[in-house]
């Protein structure tokens, strides 16, 4: 007597388990637990581009401005100014108008580390008796802190510009 064959009921098991498995992963999809697409979720670009969209935004910044006198070890000038800041993750680039500016006209890169930008753009310009060869600013997404620093060639790095951002938005206000 011959013994039936189980390879039906294997088959008929996996295509069961397969068809379970694709409708379990399109509830997750359907439900936003899975994104498929260029920046995966918890990724450096993706948060921007989730708060912004692929245009980016613009920040309107209340900062302390803390600039030495002469010498970088000198007394600083401290005084409160209002800077604005922009965003763009389609570019991957950043820019604010202040002190030491990185300009509209000439842009940083752009990159992300949590909830974090950083924008930063070589330099070679000298200020306070030493050449500055960076400047950087970072935004934080989740508090709004704004810091902008300065690195110098010997290494050194100088906090400029500390303060707070808020997301600017244009009329009409909807």
């Amino acid at each position: 007597m011959k013994k039936p064959s189980s390879t039906p009921a294997v088959l008929l098991t996996a295509l069961a388990t397969a068809l379970l498995i694709a409708a379990a992963g399109w509830g997750a999809f359907e439900a936003g637990w899975l994104h498929l697409g260029v920046a995966a979720p918890g990724s450096r670009d993706s948060e921007l581009e989730t708060a912004f969209g692929k245009k980016g935004g613009n920040f309107v910044c209340e900062v302390t401005v803390s600039t030495p006198q002469g010498a970088l070890n000198s007394e600083p000038k401290v005084y409160a100014d209002i800077v604005v800041a922009g965003l763009e993750p389609e570019s991957k680039s950043g820019w604010y108008q202040g002190e030491y500016t990185i300009s509209e006209s000439r842009k940083g890169t752009l990159r992300m580390e949590g909830s974090k930008a950083f924008v930063s753009r070589p330099a070679m310009f000298e200020r306070f008796g030493q050449m500055i060869t960076q400047e950087e600013f970072t935004l934080d997404l989740t508090d709004g802190t704004f810091v902008q620093t300065l690195t110098f060639k010997d290494g050194t790095r100088r906090h400029m510009l500390k303060g707070i951002c808020a997301k600017f938005v244009k009329a009409p206000f909807k």
